[in-house]
């Protein structure tokens, strides 16, 4: 008996929390039984289209909905899936354009699965243009996904009843080993007292690591004796170089780009920070918990991902630099053992095993009302 094919939507299959959640669940799901293919829309090869690949998983492109490009775009989709009668259930990541791909897979019969995986958006004329075209969305999913409770309610509008498919990791994997972060230190040249902080996310507006390097240079003004490491890519890659030299502090910021090896590297953290302007969850948190890093975080960031009480600091943005370098320096991880966090963050649902065999029955569900 052949698995079932879910056709997976999304721009590229790069190391973006959406992506790497996906890619969780697909290592995760039995194969024998529901199998992922893909439908991208970059022309570019990333990251992880190798292991798609090993895993059995197929690879399609289409060019990217750019809204004047509609025409073209629903001619491309629309030929697509009349080529690919096998794809019968659709599971779109792209929030901004999956509207527009409802339209055209309903049209022929398939059923759709939204999946927001972002929140509380910051108003301003680009966002006003792509709500624009979510506005139908809740209307044009046959089903709806959410990564917490304000990524849902944010993308349906309260219109419409969605489902909260936690973004589980896989836990195992983070519980905290004191060999691998006297390794990971010793790479990173953290030797002795040094206080070794970090975050993880694409270089761009939303992660806000501008701030964060203005936040690290109150930090070394009062702990000289601390580094702090990037881990991503992106657009503001060169911007964020040129600030930290500016700033002076560009011998203490070391900037990873994209790494596979995230779960080691959190072992070596004294602590995790994440400024962001907004999350729909912040799976890093959830990583972060699960080694049992102190994490000092923007309060906006939906309240889902607080597992770990003892680890938790939500700090404003509108508290001063000087503020949270107070947090990030006094943040400890000895109020709780980091070695048995990883159990904490998997009973409060956050292993990927649970996410995975949650998505695969819902799947097959859908297979049965199909037929």
């Amino acid at each position: 008996m052949q698995p079932l094919r879910i056709l997976q939507i999304s721009y590229d299959m790069n190391l973006g929390g959406a992506e790497t959640l996906v890619m969780n669940i697909y290592r995760n799901i039995d194969r024998s039984k529901v199998q992922f293919d893909f439908l991208l829309h970059s022309p570019e090869r990333s990251a992880y289209e190798d292991e798609i690949e090993a895993l059995g998983g197929r690879i399609h492109r289409i060019p990217r909905f750019l809204g004047y490009n509609r025409i073209p775009y629903d001619k491309a989709l629309g030929g697509f899936l009349k080529a690919h009668p096998e794809y019968t259930i659709i599971h779109d990541h792209l929030m901004d354009s999956a509207s527009e791909t409802f339209r055209v897979a309903k049209r022929l019969g398939r059923t759709t699965i939204a999946h927001s995986h972002i929140a509380d958006v910051p108003k301003s004329l680009g966002e006003f243009i792509r709500g624009f075209f979510r506005k139908d969305l809740w209307r044009r999913s046959d089903y709806r996904f959410a990564c917490s409770e304000a990524a849902g309610l944010w993308l349906y509008r309260g219109k419409a009843d969605f489902t909260v498919l936690r973004n589980g990791i896989e836990t195992d994997r983070y519980r905290f080993d004191q060999a691998t972060r006297a390794r990971v230190r010793q790479a990173f040249n953290a030797a002795g007292a040094t206080r070794l902080y970090g975050t993880i996310g694409r270089l761009e507006p939303q992660k806000n690591q501008s701030r964060l390097l203005d936040i690290f240079k109150a930090v070394l003004d009062r702990a000289p004796d601390s580094i702090l490491v990037l881990i991503g890519t992106g657009s503001l890659e060169a911007e964020l170089k040129g600030k930290a030299k500016t700033l002076g502090i560009d011998r203490k910021v070391i900037f990873t780009g994209p790494r596979r090896d995230v779960n080691d590297i959190l072992m070596g953290l004294d602590a995790f920070i994440l400024p962001s302007l907004y999350e729909g969850l912040g799976i890093v948190l959830v990583e972060a918990q699960a080694s049992g890093l102190p994490c000092i975080y923007t309060d906006t960031i939906p309240q889902d991902v607080d597992l770990v009480p003892a680890l938790l600091n939500r700090t404003s943005l509108e508290e001063s630099d000087g503020a949270w370098a107070e947090r990030i320096i006094n943040a400890r991880s000895e109020a709780t053992e980091r070695d048995i966090c990883f159990r904490e963050v998997a009973e409060k649902g956050y292993d990927i095993r649970a996410t995975a065999a949650q998505l695969q029955d819902f799947y097959l569900n859908l297979q049965r009302l199909n037929q």
